[in-house]
């Protein structure tokens, strides 16, 4: 193969973008999408769910870069060992790291939580209320530093059709 393929793995709070960005990415460029969440919905009921969501996206991700495929991995990675992960499979399998945070301003933030649907995923935060529960349950492990060269912001309040266009753009990936 002549160029290393490439992780894309999301970073971002819930509501702020991350499935609808990986998703637009996977399907302009025909890329495998792995979503913690697909695998969560499986394991909840187990303590450990969300180690063992994290350790399957990986290996899966993994594998498909040991082929040479490029793949977008979805996840709010927010924790460093998260991304230490995210990083370790990348070197691993010799592929290029893009770490691509999603953020909006907060009233928007803020007005996507609440309309969540009540009859989503059982693990899903909806509310600004247990949106902030949840990030004082961090302790703040989610400000942790990514190599500024893994990292791409996008604000996610843009169209999708701009935001694919950045990502392609900071590639250099023409579609």
């Amino acid at each position: 193969m002549s160029r290393r393929p490439i992780l894309i793995a999301t970073k971002g709070h819930p509501a702020t973008g991350k499935s609808v960005i990986a998703e637009a990415l996977a399907t302009t460029m025909q890329w495998p999408l792995i979503d913690k969440d697909d695998v969560k919905d499986h394991v909840l009921h187990h303590p450990d769910a969300n180690d063992i969501s994290y350790a399957v996206m990986w290996q899966i991700a993994g594998t498909q870069l040991a082929l040479g495929l490029n793949v977008i991995a979805v996840s709010p990675l927010s924790s460093e060992k998260a991304y230490t992960a995210a990083y370790a499979v990348a070197e691993k399998n010799r592929a290029g790291l893009l770490v691509l945070e999603t953020v909006l301003d907060e009233a928007e933030w803020r007005r996507r939580l609440e309309a969540r649907p009540a009859d989503g995923s059982a693990h899903k935060v909806r509310g600004w209320d247990s949106m902030q529960a949840m990030l004082r349950s961090y302790g703040g492990s989610y400000q942790y530093p990514i190599a500024p060269e893994h990292l791409f912001q996008v604000n996610t309040q843009r169209p999708v059709d701009e935001l694919v266009a950045q990502v392609l753009e900071r590639l250099k990936i023409e579609v």
